[in-house]
């Protein structure tokens, strides 16, 4: 049975947060156990969960998370703290498996069940403190937990006869879908508690899409309710401004960023404070990067130092392992920075904090790294990227909707047609019912031993060739069963990496059917890359090219998309719109007419370059002059002008004294040069920078 869709719960206008609805806004009103789509990140709904009337276990997916809102609430909420439980490496491969918590989380139920467990007995003289403090003062226990360490606190309640006055809530439900490889059993150890609880509600702004919560036997049927904050006020949802460019990999890109704000080219923007103008300064960036690995690497060559950086991945010790053998025993993983802390200028965020983390900079900006081709670099752009786009809290930051989203598509040796993907998908499914098969037909004697080496082929293998899994529900008893919730997790990363990440194109379609951004340049490009890859002659692109009528702005993300080895690509910059539509488009003109341009231009362009820089000011004869000596050195018979610095440069007039041989001097006509063409900007850089790794050389 599908989920059940009912009615939207309409928010009235002039209400921004969940707390300002009053007694209007209580988890009573809702069923007992059902799906709410909260729709807008930030609508305070965790902190309704928190700070309402209502006795709460706020389960989340991530200690670090939960651990940020004791920090912010303090006594008014009791995290529990269990050490037997380790953090999931969520930013590690999917492909790998982390043995050790998976066995020290079955350590831990073995521990309850002989009743020697030390942390369980802790846990029931500290919850039960909690809750007579809480009844002492007359107020409602909030209480915070891992989904890992629910069934403990489960039990706990249960035995002290007070958990059937308590809400469930399980904030970022979408994650038991996501983590399902590296947490194994775990997750559907956590859905079949919660299905033996008497209230449940799953909790999301990007909730798992309809298609996967219908495959999952674990949300049959559940009541979905979806917060509808749009049509009594378009306002109160913010469309983000976000910015798409390609990348060759995240290891290029993301030191070219650090090199920028480290030389102090940072953004800057005229806000109205008090009715007066003021300029901001975003002097921070936040970097999102799934990978501990990358981070360490990227660090170490832009030789940042600890008092730079805020590392946030999992706390596990094998990441802290990692980042010191990198980068030695002064770097940390840090914490998510409270409201009255300052950032520090680089922070890094793997997936531990995609979700949940408040960010209170007042000027940080956001970039966001995506590469398809490796698994724990995919960010999926229906889910992670709206999470992302909202960790930034404080409105006075002006760049708090904005961000720079960095991919890089499927290469053809990733690619996996339809076809192959559903016979593997069969091949396994196949598998695991004859495992569980042998299982029903085996002598009681021998179940469990066999269950017992199932258990280990899940822990070891990490589903790679069936979808067994084995749960201990009842009394410690093994039960064999299919583990859908891998089986569906592997279905959405094939069509993440196969079709959200296809091309350009559906990159950025993707990105406008999730998001529906106002940025106008980015629909603009969608746009045009939708005609343009549905054009399969060269002619007929470069005319669409040509002639379209982009913006600056959104012809700069295009040619961006396109590879420098694209034909037509390399025709637009040699030769420009005018000249290609005098020569009719037609290729064997064009390649006539580059065989004297190309050569000569490029050699001009890097001649011009190594000779003229920005902050130069420069006589009009002195430029006639050197121009004339480049042309000659070159073979370019083009007559030199002062105004043809104007092509490559951003250029003003200015005024210089000039002193003459006979020892004169005299006001002449200047060229001052305060800038690059957006076009020429990247190989002006690289040249100067070749230039100065060859001076420092010599």
């Amino acid at each position: 049975m599908p989920i059940q869709k009912l009615n939207d719960y309409v928010v009235p206008r002039g209400i921004r947060f969940i707390s300002e609805l009053g007694t209007d806004f209580r988890f009573y009103k809702f069923p007992v156990k059902c799906i709410i789509n909260k729709q807008l990140p930030g609508c305070g709904f965790t902190e309704y969960c928190l700070r309402g009337p209502e006795n709460v276990i706020l389960c989340s997916p991530r200690k670090m998370l939960l651990k940020n809102k004791k920090d912010q609430h303090g006594r008014e909420v009791y995290l529990v703290v269990n050490e037997l439980e380790k953090e999931v490496a969520v930013d590690k491969d999917l492909s790998k498996v982390d043995k050790s918590r998976s066995q020290a989380f079955i350590e831990t139920l073995k521990e309850m069940v002989h009743g020697k467990d030390t942390v369980y007995n802790r846990l029931m003289n500290e919850i039960k403190d909690y809750l007579g403090e809480r009844k002492y003062l007359g107020k409602p226990a909030k209480i915070l937990v891992t989904y890992d360490s629910y069934r403990i606190v489960k039990d706990i309640l249960t035995s002290l006869g007070v958990f059937e006055g308590f809400y469930t809530v399980i904030d970022e439900f979408q994650t038991i879908l996501h983590d399902s490889k590296f947490k194994s059993n775990t997750e559907l150890d956590f859905l079949h508690h919660l299905h033996q609880s008497h209230s449940a509600l799953f909790v999301s702004a990007t909730p798992m899409l309809e298609e996967y919560l219908n495959m999952l036997d674990e949300f049959d049927g559940l009541p979905y309710i979806n917060m509808d904050w749009d049509s009594q006020d378009s306002t109160r949802i913010i469309k983000p401004n976000l910015k798409v460019l390609s990348m060759m990999s995240v290891g290029t890109k993301l030191p070219e960023i650090i090199q920028s704000y480290k030389e102090g080219n940072f953004e800057k923007t005229i806000v109205m404070v008090g009715g007066y103008p003021k300029e901001i300064i975003s002097d921070e960036a936040v970097f999102y990067v799934n990978s501990v690995n990358h981070i360490t690497s990227i660090i170490k060559k832009c030789e940042l130092k600890p008092e730079e950086v805020n590392i946030l991945c999992s706390d596990t010790s094998d990441n802290l392992k990692k980042i010191q053998k990198k980068l030695g025993k002064k770097f940390k993983i840090g914490e998510v920075p409270l409201e009255n802390e300052k950032p520090k200028m680089f922070t890094f965020c793997t997936r531990t904090v995609y979700l949940g983390a408040d960010f209170y900079s007042k000027c940080a900006r956001s970039f966001i790294f995506s590469d398809s081709n490796i698994d724990s670099l995919a960010v999926d752009i229906s889910e992670d990227l709206p999470q992302i786009l909202g960790r930034q809290r404080l409105q006075e930051n002006p760049w708090k909707n904005d961000a720079v989203f960095y991919y890089r598509s499927t290469c053809d040796y990733r690619k996996i047609s339809q076809e192959d993907f559903d016979k593997e998908i069969e091949r396994k499914k196949k598998a695991t019912n004859d495992l569980l098969s042998a299982f029903n037909t085996a002598l009681d004697d021998a179940k469990f031993t066999l269950a017992e080496a199932y258990q280990t082929l899940a822990r070891t293998q990490n589903y790679k060739d069936n979808y067994i899994a084995v749960n201990e529900h009842q009394g410690g008893t093994l039960i064999p069963a299919i583990n859908n919730l891998v089986l569906v997790n592997e279905i959405r990363a094939f069509r993440i990496q196969q079709y959200d990440y296809k091309d350009r194109f559906t990159v950025f379609s993707t990105i406008h059917n999730t998001l529906t951004p106002d940025d106008i340049v980015n629909q603009e490009v969608s746009e045009f890359l939708k005609l343009y890859n549905e054009l399969t002659e060269a002619r007929k692109k470069l005319i669409l090219l040509c002639e379209y009528g982009l913006s600056r702005e959104a012809l700069e993300i295009v040619l961006s998309q396109l590879s420098d080895g694209d034909s037509i690509k390399s025709y637009y910059i040699s030769l420009g719109p005018n000249r290609l539509k005098a020569l009719g488009y037609k290729k064997n003109n064009i390649e006539k007419e580059l065989g004297i341009v190309v050569f000569s231009k490029e050699l001009l362009v890097n001649t011009i370059f190594s000779n003229f820089s920005v902050g130069d000011r420069i006589s009009q004869a002195n430029i006639k002059e050197i121009l004339g000596n480049l042309y000659d050195s070159i073979n370019y018979t083009a007559t030199p002008k002062a105004t043809d610095l104007g092509e490559y440069f951003i250029v003003k007039e200015a005024k210089l004294n000039e002193i003459f041989p006979d020892g004169s001097k005299k006001r002449v006509k200047a060229t001052e040069i305060i800038g690059v063409k957006p076009e020429y900007s990247t190989i002006y850089n690289n040249l100067k920078i070749i230039n100065k790794e060859n001076d420092i050389l010599n």
